[in-house]
């Protein structure tokens, strides 16, 4: 078993619950208007870590870390409910959510079980150095470009606040960018290892 890999993956989910818990905390300043430029930043932290692109690239890294197909399975699965457990967990600890949370959000931990194993699957396959794995590598930097669009980020309504406003459009921003740079790398590597496999095979005697 790749413990090492195991741990990478319980680490990694422990640390996005606690971000994204974290940029849900709100002050009174915040809630009574006094604070927006605050406000703005801590939305727009919370829709980053919160994101669907990010959370799915968890069961991504996950399957990468263990690097078998079948433990990658499962380590897409355990990685979205340790960070649904821990993330609401650790919110009743602080009082800031009560024990009615787990049924209001049951939902996404039914999503987890159902999610984590495919994107976990995607994870250990992007490993690979044929277009397989090229195609999986570039899962995660394609959803990175379409979430914004899909969840309306650049269309808010006008009557929404203006943090709120800031907040979609610059996460919006974040993820568009880093999802075509992402897809761009992915292109580049691939175009690169078959020029390197070919200057291999004409120096070879």
């Amino acid at each position: 078993m790749n413990r090492r890999g195991w741990c990478l993956v319980v680490v990694a989910a422990i640390v996005l619950a606690l971000v994204s818990l974290a940029s849900n905390v709100t002050t009174l300043s915040q809630l009574e208007g006094k604070a927006d430029t605050l406000l703005a930043g801590r939305l727009t932290l919370s829709q980053l870590v919160n994101a669907g692109t990010v959370w799915a690239g968890l069961a991504v890294l996950s399957g990468w870390l263990v690097r078998r197909p079948a433990p990658a399975v499962a380590a897409g699965v355990i990685a979205l409910l340790t960070a649904c457990v821990v993330h609401y967990g650790v919110g009743i600890a602080f009082g800031m959510f009560d024990l009615n949370v787990w049924a209001a959000n049951l939902h996404w931990l039914l999503a987890a079980m159902v999610v984590g194993g495919p994107f976990g699957l995607v994870g250990s396959i992007a490993r690979r150095l044929d277009p397989w794995g090229a195609a999986a590598r570039l899962v995660v930097p394609v959803g990175a470009v379409l979430e914004p669009f899909v969840a309306g980020r650049f269309t808010t309504p006008a009557v929404l606040p203006w943090p709120n406003r800031v907040a979609d459009i610059i996460s919006g921003l974040v993820l568009l960018t880093a999802g075509v740079v992402g897809c761009f790398r992915v292109l580049a590597a691939g175009r690169r290892r078959p020029a390197i496999s070919e200057r291999r095979a004409t120096a070879e005697p």
